[in-house]
């Protein structure tokens, strides 16, 4: 669905900044801004489109866009943890543009590369412990989101980059269909995300029932999956999302040993068993995935 994006001069003017910010990128319903605070660092300005209600309809979507931005807000307000993206200096409010509404908020700006990137074939390989660190920040980012009653939902190599940093390596950016585990009035329709990185149980009529960490255990490994073979095992090349869905539901990946014979045999096994069709046959608890992932040596 496009949008009315704002102009840099207008996100200027809603928020009386002293300077224009820089529009760097378009996503979903979501416009984001680079503005370099004088004398401060850069932030990162998202303003997320709310559309009209003028029918019932409408006004269901509307309501649903203002509370997935508020969970996604809470969620990052929530957690502490380096590897998700904070909150900035520029406060949650809804402001009227011209004739459209946005509900605009700033986070920090970190400079990096999103690891799409890494699936670059000309670029090497990534290394056994590039991977490993990537697969023990997502853990432990979804173990503390889980003990703070949330789901991400939509982990994959777009919302993560290299912050080349290593203090702070991997950060996970966007929150945006965040769900909370308690208090949350589910939608009608199917489950957002994206659909190449969603878990099976995920792409059910019933999939309500089914949602827990498991979910983001899936979308982790099958993201490490696809960096260390540099190929997706259910959408390899461009087709209709009910073709990627069928695949998804019924045809076995590759192991990914046969892939990365050069990995250690224990990490490979370990990501086959994430992207477990079933949540029941993946791994029940972080802290063993953890334990286990520490003592594999390359």
């Amino acid at each position: 669905m496009s949008f009315p994006v704002p102009t840099h001069d207008a996100i200027q003017a809603a928020l009386n900044l002293p300077d224009d910010p820089v529009h760097i990128a378009t996503g979903g319903l979501k416009a984001v801004y680079r503005f370099d605070w004088p004398n401060g660092g850069p932030e990162a300005i998202k303003a997320v489109y709310i559309p009209p209600g003028r029918t019932d309809e409408e006004m269901l979507q509307r309501e649903q866009l203002i509370a997935r931005a508020k969970r996604e807000i809470e969620a990052l307000r929530a957690c502490s943890h380096p590897a998700i993206v904070k909150l900035g200096h520029i406060q949650p409010e809804l402001f009227t543009i011209g004739t459209h509404d946005y509900l605009i908020y700033g986070e920090e700006f970190l400079p990096g590369e999103s690891l799409v990137a890494q699936l670059d074939t000309a670029k090497p390989a990534m290394t056994f412990a590039d991977l490993k660190l990537i697969f023990e920040t997502l853990l432990v980012l979804i173990d503390e989101l889980a003990q703070l009653g949330f789901l991400h939902r939509d982990i994959k190599p777009d919302n993560i980059i290299d912050t080349g940093d290593s203090d702070r390596r991997y950060v996970v950016l966007d929150m945006g269909i965040a769900y909370k585990m308690e208090g949350t009035q589910l939608t009608q329709g199917g489950a957002p995300g994206t659909i190449r990185y969603m878990a099976p149980e995920m792409l059910m009529p019933d999939y309500k029932d089914h949602m827990d960490f498991r979910c983001d255990l899936y979308s982790a490994g099958l993201t490490v999956y696809v960096l260390a073979s540099r190929q997706h095992p259910y959408a390899p090349r461009p087709e209709h999302q009910y073709a990627t869905m069928w695949r998804i539901m019924n045809v076995q990946p590759e192991k990914l040993t046969t892939l990365r014979p050069d990995l250690p045999p224990e990490i490979c096994r370990m990501i086959d068993r994430c992207i477990r069709k079933k949540p029941a046959l993946r791994y029940s608890r972080i802290a063993q995935i953890l334990n286990e992932l520490k003592g594999i040596k390359q």
